[in-house]
């Protein structure tokens, strides 16, 4: 109830100023709710998802694995459910990593003690892709760019994440039909604090463009 309780003061908050509020890292089927209603009383509030809150549900925590430690913490299969159809109906509009990355002599303490967040960077477009698109199919590929691209673009009100002409070149190239296995050990990060090590995913992304030239590449 914790999150939702936020959520509907910051729903009430904007509804006064007349103004948009975003919502992170959104967990729970409450929160979906109240989103979704707000958004259907017309007031300005958007809403984003991690892949880990899809991926996994709080029976993951039983054996009290510190890389599953997360805040918001992970839900019940019904939360899941319901982010599933709030990307699928369009009222969590953005996809987000939650990043956060941890030392391992941070990570390997008792639960209580240890750091919340696990690394996402590098896992979460596969996962997105093999959950979303593959698995689910809550939306299409063509979606799913648009939650990464065009979605947050707007909500930031920035010029960015288009393919049009005179646009800045930042553009990642992605394979969704290409098949690969995590391996924690062959992270570009220091920290290796993911719960997907071993996870066979099906999308990935193969090069990075900023500003027109080639940064990275698979």
């Amino acid at each position: 109830a914790g999150e939702e309780a936020i959520v509907m003061r910051n729903i009430l908050l904007a509804e006064l100023c007349d103004h948009h509020i975003h919502c992170q890292h959104v967990s729970t089927g409450g929160s979906v709710r109240l989103i979704r209603e707000a958004r259907a009383r017309g007031i300005k509030i958007s809403g984003e998802v991690c892949p880990h809150h899809i991926a996994l549900t709080d029976d993951a925590i039983q054996n009290f694995d510190t890389n599953y430690k997360v805040n918001p913490p992970l839900r019940s299969q019904k939360d899941v459910d319901a982010l599933l159809e709030a990307v699928a109906d369009g009222t969590l509009a953005v996809l987000c990593s939650d990043h956060a990355p941890h030392a391992d002599f941070e990570k390997e303490v008792e639960f209580d003690l240890a750091p919340f967040g696990m690394i996402g960077l590098e896992t979460e477009l596969g996962l997105f892709i093999n959950l979303l698109v593959h698995k689910h199919r809550a939306i299409d590929i063509t979606r799913l760019i648009a939650m990464y691209t065009v979605e947050p673009a707007r909500l930031l009100r920035i010029d960015a994440g288009t393919l049009s002409a005179g646009a800045r070149a930042d553009v990642t190239l992605i394979d969704p039909e290409l098949e690969w296995t995590v391996k924690i050990d062959q992270f570009h990060s220091a920290s290796r604090n993911s719960p997907f090590d071993g996870w066979q995913l099906k999308g990935r992304a193969v090069r990075t463009i900023v500003g027109g030239k080639t940064v990275w590449k698979l």
